[in-house]
């Protein structure tokens, strides 16, 4: 078996203690957390309100309105982690990227879960309106394996 070095070369970060590596970081050394009260939707009803949710992120930061309307947050978070690590390591993109260079670059994502917001969201439009009103976007944009595809 032959080894070959992979070397990291840029970061990008989206999650409850920040929304970019100096960020995240920053909040970390303070000793800041990202948990805090429930604000994604009326939590009253439940025994815990808390959780780590990302705030103050905006996809249209990263990419247009009209493409991000297709997928789930959870794909916004991984695709702006992932442009802020390209961005981050200082390689050429789209028309300056080499095919042998593009070959050579990979981005590794990690994520616990795919699209729940999406699957809820489906599930009460198909309860409410029937089966006529799934997206043909819905697996795409709820399946985990998207981030990275």
């Amino acid at each position: 078996m032959s080894r070959r070095r992979v070397v990291i070369t840029g970061l990008g970060l989206i999650s409850p203690v920040g929304n970019t590596v100096a960020e995240g970081w920053a909040n970390i050394v303070a000793g800041r957390s990202g948990i805090d009260s429930v604000t994604r939707f009326d939590a009253s009803g439940l025994s815990c309100r808390f959780a780590g949710e990302v705030k103050d992120f905006n996809i249209e930061d990263y990419i247009p309105g009209k493409e991000a309307r297709h997928m789930d947050s959870f794909i916004h978070f991984g695709l702006a982690a992932a442009i802020q690590a390209v961005q981050d390591a200082g390689l050429p993109t789209g028309d300056a990227l080499s095919e042998v260079q593009a070959e050579r670059v990979g981005c590794m994502i990690g994520s616990g879960i795919g699209g729940l917001p999406m699957i809820e969201q489906t599930q009460i439009e198909y309860a409410a309106r029937g089966a006529r009103r799934i997206s043909p976007f819905f697996v795409p944009a709820s399946i985990i394996n998207m981030i990275s595809g």
